[in-house]
């Protein structure tokens, strides 16, 4: 049984979103394989509604309320205060929304380089106790710079699993709208398919999505993409897309050859592609998206860099090299005579530039060193101004807030 607690506000924020190259992972791994993957079924999902919803049947009284909507774009900051509370539940030992304590005001500092969750750095006083109150989730959240809409765990172990905890919970009712229970709530799928703005998942242990209005960034043309599962002799890569037009062509570089993807979901303008990949069943494979807009320009996710099939630990889940643009691609990575900055197709060559470098741009009017294609590192020349972009909005909050704590157990959603 939940305890509900209901509290609506209105807000004015200005928000501008944190500087982060879309499907990149930080100096911290922010996102690993786990959320990005969830992160893609939410959007896979939002595409095309009514296939998931006839997959769910019966169980979704409300299936009908739920039309095609634009993607949710990431934030790293949900990410961060998600995976904070996916090991906070970890390490304390609970299964609940709101922490087990107090927690210390400094947090977003802290995690994770000096702090893993535990009572002894996470909680005011370094012990599991509330000091007046527990921190409830939305002022957890608001300790990593962003405001809250909403939340959702679950138990199950694998990402998927805990996807479908959410989409697919039982619930009767037929009418639109944010139900909170008891006996029954729609609260979790409400939040995936119709939240707006920004999100952020949290898997180390239990899954967690952290919601908010206008907290991430316009939607990027590739707003997410991963691959499903982790590693098996067949594996799924998906990847949606984002725009006014359908892309000009959608594929996947898989070690360096290009796959074609098709739309599976929703529509061209805004719709999920597929491809499946074979031969990947062992070892490490890097891939990364590469459409093509209708204006022709080129469009990869992640921004730079690529993504990992293989065992965790040893296939890192991003990396900053890219595979070569071989058969069935475009483009040949030249790094000819540089150590660092763009290989000219998205990649990098060798390492990133050193700072007070021009941060490999192929200018020669910003680089002296730069070539016809790729780039050099020049370093101490004069830089342009980085790209800055924020905005305001009015946002309508409505924040539910789940105040009993659960032994921690896998299967649990809440």
């Amino acid at each position: 049984m939940r305890i509900p607690g209901l509290l609506a506000a209105t807000v004015f924020l200005g928000l501008a979103g944190p500087a982060h190259a879309v499907g990149e992972s930080d100096a911290n791994g922010f996102p690993n394989w786990q959320e990005r993957l969830i992160h893609e079924w939410m959007n896979r999902a939002r595409a095309d509604p009514q296939v998931e919803m006839a997959k769910c049947g019966a169980d979704c009284g409300d299936a009908a309320c739920y039309l095609p909507i634009a993607p949710l774009s990431y934030d790293v900051r949900l990410n961060r205060s998600a995976r904070f509370h996916s090991d906070e539940m970890l390490k304390q030992g609970y299964f609940a929304h709101d922490s087990a304590c107090s927690v210390v005001n400094d947090i977003d500092a802290l995690y994770p380089a000096s702090c893993d969750g535990a009572a002894s750095c996470a909680c005011q006083g370094g012990v599991q106790q509330c000091m007046g109150m527990c921190t409830s989730f939305s002022a957890r959240v608001s300790l990593f710079g962003v405001s809250a809409s909403g939340e959702i765990i679950a138990g199950a172990p694998d990402p998927d699993q805990a996807f479908y905890q959410w989409l697919f919970e039982p619930f009767a009712g037929t009418a639109c709208g944010y139900v909170q229970g008891p006996p029954t709530t729609n609260g979790h799928r409400w939040n995936i398919l119709e939240s707006t703005g920004g999100v952020g998942v949290g898997m180390t242990g239990s899954a967690v999505g952290d919601f908010s209005f206008g907290g991430g960034a316009v939607p990027a043309q590739i707003p997410s993409g991963a691959h499903y599962p982790r590693q098996a002799a067949s594996v799924d890569v998906w990847a949606n897309w984002y725009d006014t037009a359908g892309p000009k062509s959608a594929l996947v570089d898989v070690d360096g050859a290009c796959v074609p993807m098709t739309l599976q979901r929703g529509s061209a303008p805004n719709g999920a592609f597929q491809a499946s990949l074979a031969g990947v069943g062992s070892g490490c494979h890097r891939y990364f998206f590469l459409f093509q807009d209708a204006s022709g320009a080129d469009v990869t996710f992640p921004t730079t860099g690529s993504l990992g099939i293989g065992p965790q630990g040893s296939c890192a889940d991003w990396d900053p090299a890219r595979p070569a643009q071989g058969a069935g691609c475009s483009c040949v990575p030249d790094c000819a005579g540089r150590s660092c900055g763009s290989d000219g197709c998205g990649g990098l060559c060798g390492m990133t530039c050193p700072t007070g470098s021009d941060g490999g741009t192929t200018d020669p009017m910003t680089n002296p060193d730069a070539g016809s294609s790729g780039c050099g590192c020049s370093v101490g020349g004069a830089q342009p101004p980085a790209a800055a972009w924020g905005w305001l909005i009015a946002v309508g909050c409505l924040i539910a807030r789940r105040v009993r704590r659960r032994p921690y157990g896998p299967g649990l959603i809440t």
